[in-house]
């Protein structure tokens, strides 16, 4: 699998995959797709979003949370409305903008995220509102 745009959470070590996050969370000026769990339809939406993230210089990048219980507490302290806080938890992924904001969540139950979502989601997340 060829990723150019996507940091892998590491899975043997919390304190590592949780400093990596905040820091492309807070230190970068990116606008993220974050991808939950493991299984092969995790895989799936994170190589299409990762197709989607553009060249080096675009603000897309996407990261992949495959233990995403060890990044919890930091997701639940971004800004965002209430509703999609308790969305993320059962999620299959969600979008973040510059300003750190979430933006749009993509369901567990939804289907695995076509390009077409993967997009719309992208653009919730570098709208003005």
């Amino acid at each position: 699998m060829d990723l150019f745009k996507t940091t892998i959470l590491p899975t043997d070590n919390k304190v590592l995959a949780l400093r990596m996050f905040r820091q492309l969370v807070n230190e970068r000026p990116h606008v993220l797709m974050v991808v939950n769990g493991r299984d092969p339809e995790a895989e799936t939406f994170v190589q299409r979003a990762d197709r989607l993230a553009g060249t080096l210089q675009d603000p897309r990048w996407v990261v992949w949370a495959r233990k995403p219980e060890q990044i919890a507490d930091e997701v639940n302290g971004l800004k965002g409305p209430p509703a999609m806080h308790s969305e993320i938890a059962d999620s299959r992924g969600f979008s973040l903008s510059l300003a750190d904001e979430i933006r749009d969540v993509i369901a567990k139950n939804d289907p695995v995220p076509d390009l077409v979502r993967i997009l719309e989601a992208f653009a919730k997340a570098e709208s003005r509102r």
